[in-house]
């Protein structure tokens, strides 16, 4: 019975994991295949005779592929080990493009083919290379170490408004133990943050991106360690009312060898002033706190007055302790309102010697 052009199936294709395996050569015509914007299309030149109730497995396709054998390091795939992977290349612009499909992975040990996994491949375009991988590969150890640093590169101080600009750097070190038989090449995939720039490794050609990581290459000796430094950095600008930070604050950056002297001793001055005026504020808290105190002991005394007889030594004594708060009452707010204006006396020294600050 003679059947019509299949429809283009996912092919199930083989790929040497290290040299050429054997291939027989098809005994029917290879297919015409046909690159489209989603798909790649194969078409037989001439019909096909298959048995009723029989199956057929037709090549559509019998070329070499480049593969290159790599240990791809994922760490929310596999934090310890790298995936054992290839890449395939899918050789010059204007070769034909594969289709999607399983490819069935062999060895040659000694000889003979042993198979040693399954990758899923995607669509891959003429020209273009994809990795794919199909185990862990338990011969190789990554340990990762995390280390975040801030760097003060910049400071302004104008109209009383401290501008620092800030380097945020976070690296990454990767310690790679490779194979005790065989060298190594890992690829390292590390992750991409929106606004952060790699700064580390420097140099060299660009590394190849995925969507949410850097693809960096390592050259693994067999049987050593190999350490990767990776740095990325965000720069981000800071801003400070310089008369609403504490003296702690201030001091802090005072006390920084990142800015310039003439900085320092600006910000020391500032320091002494917003010192003054925080002394100044706790005096007025004080003050305040006794004031709201004897107000809820005089509400007490009131309370216990309703119920005691007027003529008993105890009432006598709560009126008389009463006389006694009141008049601390005037004290209190006598000195409280020289106090406010002692706050208010030393913020506008602040105010003022900050405005003509610059540098």
């Amino acid at each position: 019975m003679a059947a019509p052009p299949p429809p283009s199936p996912a092919p199930a294709m083989s790929a040497p994991f290290a040299g050429s395996m054997p291939q027989r050569a098809a005994e029917t015509t290879p297919a015409e295949s046909t690159e489209a914007t989603a798909q790649v299309l194969f078409r037989y030149p001439q019909p096909v005779t298959l048995a009723n109730g029989g199956t057929l497995m037709m090549p559509i396709a019998a070329r070499a592929i480049p593969a290159e054998r790599l240990s791809l390091y994922q760490p929310n795939t596999q934090p310890r080990h790298p995936l054992a992977a290839l890449r395939l290349s899918n050789g010059e612009s204007g070769e034909t493009g594969l289709p999607p499909g399983v490819l069935t992975l062999y060895e040659r040990l000694g000889g003979a083919a042993a198979y040693v996994g399954d990758a899923r491949l995607a669509t891959l375009p003429a020209g273009e290379s994809r990795i794919l991988s199909f185990a862990v590969d338990q011969a190789v150890t990554v340990d990762r170490s995390e280390q975040p640093s801030r760097t003060l590169s910049r400071a302004t101080l104008a109209d009383g408004v401290l501008q620092l600009t800030v380097t945020d750097r976070q690296t990454t070190t990767y310690r790679i133990a490779g194979a005790a038989g065989e060298d190594r090449t890992v690829i390292v995939e590390h992750p991409r943050r929106p606004g952060w720039d790699l700064v580390q490794p420097a140099g060299g050609a660009a590394p190849d991106l995925t969507a949410d990581a850097y693809r960096l290459p390592v050259a693994v000796p067999a049987g050593q360690t190999v350490t990767l430094a990776v740095a990325l950095e965000r720069p981000r600008v800071e801003r400070f009312g310089i008369s609403e930070m504490s003296p702690e604050q201030v001091r802090a950056y005072a006390s920084s060898t990142e800015l310039p002297p003439a900085a320092r001793e600006a910000l020391g001055k500032v320091a002494t002033l917003r010192t003054a005026v925080a002394e100044k504020e706790r005096r007025v808290g004080d003050l305040e706190r006794e004031q709201a105190e004897i107000g809820k002991e005089q509400e007490r005394l009131r309370q216990n007055l309703a119920t005691l007889p007027r003529d008993s030594d105890l009432f006598k004594r709560t009126i008389a302790k009463m006389g006694d708060q009141e008049t601390r009452l005037d004290a209190l707010s006598r000195d409280l309102a020289a106090a406010r204006k002692e706050v208010e006396a030393a913020r506008n020294t602040l105010r003022d010697q900050v405005r003509g600050m610059t540098f």
